[in-house]
C-alpha cells in the first residue's frame, strides 16, 4: 500500500477501513456470499497485515479497536495536562510578578513563548501521535497571550482588538506547522472575535463590547463555514471539520444570543418581535444545517445543529408555554417533541445514506 502524500487523518482513515472489511471478512454469511477461496482469504490477510504494519510504522496510527480506545485516553489526558500547564503558568504570574524588577518581567515574558515554541518543535521531531506536541502547542500559545497583556501593562499601552489578531494568528500557525485540531479551534475563534471587534470598533462602538452586537459574529461565521469549502487543504485533510465546527457554532451561539436577547439588534422595530424572527430564524438554519450535514455526511454540523435546534425550540415552547400551563405537562410535550426530533432524524439518517454522501 502507498503511504508517501498521505496526513495523519487519511492514513488513520485507511487503517479504520482495511480494519473494519477484515473484520466483516470474519463474518460466517459474508464470506459465504463472496465464496472466497482460502488461497484469496489468506492473500488479503497478508495484504491487511502489511498495509497497517506499514501505515503504523509510518504514522503512529490505531490499528486496533482497543488502540482506539487508549487513543482517546491519552488525548483526554494531555489536554488537562495541558490545561494544568497553562494555569499553573498563568497562576505563577499572578503569584511572583510583583516581586519582580521591570527588566525581568520583561525578558521573561520575551522568553517564555520562544522556550515553549522550541520545546513544541522538539517534540514535535521526536514523536508522530503529537499527544505531548499539542501540550506544548497550548503552552506556547497561553505564553504568547501572557507576552502581549503583561507587555501592555509594562510599558502602559492601551489595550486593542490587535491583540486578538496577533493571538489568533499565533495559533494558526501552530496548528498548521504541526496539524493541530484543537489550536485550530481555539485560534479561529480568536480571529472571529478580532472581527466582530474591529468591526464593532469601527461602527463606533468599544471594542470589547462586541459581544453586544451578534450579527456581526453571525456573519463572520458564515464566513469561517465557507472557507471550509473553499480552502484547500491536501497536508492537514481533517482541517475542513473544525471550520465548519467553528463557523456552525459562532453562527448558531449568536442566533441563539439574538433570539433571547434582541436589543442587540441592528434590526428597527420592537426587541420581542426580533427575538421571534430569530428564534424562527435559528431553527430553519439549524434544520438546514442538519439536512446538509447528513447530505454531505458532516457529522460534525449534524450534531451541531441538532443541538441548537432542541435548545431554541426549547426556548420559544418556554416563551410560549410556560406561564400557561402545569409544569408537569410543559415538560411532557418537551419530552414528546424529543421524541419527534429522534424520529425526524431517523427518517432522515434512512433517507441519506452514506453511500451517496458527496
Amino acid at each position: 500500500m502507498k503511504t508517501s502524500g498521505l496526513s495523519p487523518a487519511d492514513a488513520q482513515k485507511s487503517a479504520d477501513r482495511i480494519r473494519t472489511l477484515r473484520e466483516e471478512l470474519r463474518d460466517p454469511e459474508i464470506a459465504e456470499a463472496l465464496a472466497l477461496t482460502p488461497e484469496q482469504t489468506a492473500r488479503f490477510d497478508a495484504w491487511a497485515t502489511s498495509s497497517l504494519t506499514a501505515l503504523s510504522r509510518q504514522f503512529d496510527i490505531d490499528t486496533c479497536a482497543s488502540q482506539k480506545r487508549m487513543s482517546w485516553g491519552m488525548r483526554i489526558a494531555s489536554t488537562l495536562g495541558a490545561l494544568a500547564i497553562c494555569a499553573a503558568v498563568v497562576l505563577f504570574f499572578l503569584r511572583f510578578w510583583g516581586y519582580l524588577d521591570s527588566w525581568a518581567q520583561a525578558a521573561i515574558v520575551f522568553i517564555a513563548p520562544f522556550a515553549a515554541l522550541a520545546g513544541t518543535e522538539y517534540t514535535a521531531q521526536r514523536e508522530r501521535a503529537r499527544y505531548f506536541t499539542g501540550l506544548m502547542a497550548l503552552v506556547a500559545l497561553t505564553c504568547f497571550v501572557l507576552n502581549l497583556q503583561v507587555v501592555g501593562e509594562i510599558f502602559n499601552i492601551a489595550a486593542t482588538e490587535n491583540a486578538l489578531l496577533a493571538w489568533g494568528l499565533f495559533g494558526i500557525l501552530l496548528a498548521y506547522r504541526y496539524g493541530l485540531r484543537f489550536i485550530l479551534f481555539i485560534a479561529l475563534f480568536l480571529l472571529v472575535s478580532y472581527g466582530a471587534a474591529f468591526f464593532a470598533a469601527r461602527l463606533g462602538y468599544q471594542w470589547m463590547d462586541f459581544g453586544d452586537r451578534p450579527e456581526i459574529a453571525a456573519l463572520l461565521g458564515v464566513a469561517v463555514f465557507v472557507l471550509s469549502l473553499r480552502l484547500r487543504h491536501e497536508r492537514n485533510s481533517d482541517f475542513p471539520a473544525v471550520y465548519r465546527l467553528v463557523g456552525s457554532l459562532v453562527l448558531l451561539l449568536s442566533l441563539l444570543s439574538l433570539a433571547e436577547w434582541g436589543r442587540g439588534s441592528f434590526l428597527p422595530g420592537q426587541t420581542k418581535n426580533i427575538e421571534l424572527f430569530y428564534e424562527f430564524a435559528g431553527l430553519l438554519i439549524s434544520a438546514g444545517l442538519i439536512s446538509l450535514g447528513i447530505v454531505r455526511d458532516w457529522i460534525g454540523v449534524v450534531n451541531t445543529g441538532a443541538v441548537f435546534f432542541a435548545i431554541l425550540l426549547f426556548c420559544r415552547l418556554y416563551h410560549w408555554l410556560w406561564e400557561w400551563i402545569p409544569k408537569y405537562l410543559f415538560f411532557a410535550i418537551i419530552g414528546l417533541v424529543g421524541i419527534l426530533l429522534v424520529a425526524a432524524l431517523k427518517r432522515l439518517r434512512v433517507q441519506y445514506p452514506a453511500e451517496v454522501a458527496a
